[in-house]
């Protein structure tokens, strides 16, 4: 089942929240408190995005490209990706790619919403003409692709009581679970298997290496970012 729709920010702030099983050897800690970080930004971003775009909400897309736009996004260099499972020759293939609001894609889209409102169409020009302003945060950004019951694992380190965030946007043609464990098998953060971005919020009790899993639940190709802080 697809997951929850994009409730109000301070609604959806929680909605975040993940499914965590907890164990008491596990590295973690129980604090997951600590101002949004770029991988939550990214997903909201998106959330906002995907419904802007339902809705043809001209102001909530601002909104969702502001947002994205306020992040830079570094290539992993650490992070080691194992996949299993075949290819069938029968799997369908879906988008190339994932939707992003950060994209000259979604700028035209946007223009185009804006129609003829000069109002509206000032907010987009300042939106493109201008660069973010003070601090960008960073987040490490992968992309890969998994054919139906495919799976990644993504192996990579983390810091002790440091909040970590990892964050799933898949193209919407199947649904996508996640789950992180540490490197004794404990699981930190599951979720099920949905067509919306999903986010982990833990906190490493000590450094150490973690395994994300990303697997495909449908029948039909799925290309996806995997976000980290």
């Amino acid at each position: 089942m697809p997951r929850a729709a994009l409730p109000p920010t301070v609604i959806l702030l929680l909605a975040l929240s993940p499914f965590a099983a907890w164990a008491e050897d596990a590295n973690l800690t129980t604090n997951t408190t600590g101002a949004a970080g770029a991988a939550t930004r990214l997903i909201l971003a998106q959330q906002a995005y995907e419904m802007a775009l339902e809705n043809g909400d001209t102001i909530l897309l601002l909104a969702a490209i502001r947002l994205a736009r306020g992040v830079s996004i570094r290539t992993p260099s650490a992070w080691e990706k194992t996949t299993t499972g075949e290819v069938s020759t029968d799997n369908p293939i879906g988008r190339s790619a994932t939707p992003d609001p950060a994209s000259d894609h979604a700028i035209q889209i946007v223009q185009g919403l804006a129609g003829e409102d000069p109002d509206l169409q000032d907010l987009v020009y300042d939106l493109d003409a201008q660069l973010p302003q003070g601090d960008v945060e960073t987040a490490v950004v992968a992309l890969s692709s998994l054919g139906q019951a495919q799976v990644d694992s993504w192996r990579m380190p983390l810091s002790g009581s440091v909040l970590s965030e990892i964050g799933l946007i898949g193209d919407g043609d199947s649904p996508l679970a996640l789950s992180v464990i540490d490197e004794g098998g404990y699981p930190v953060c599951t979720l099920p298997p949905g067509i919306a971005p999903g986010l982990c919020r833990f906190t490493p009790a000590r450094n150490g290496f973690f395994v994300v899993t990303v697997q495909n639940a449908g029948a039909v190709e799925n290309s996806y970012r995997l976000i980290g802080n």
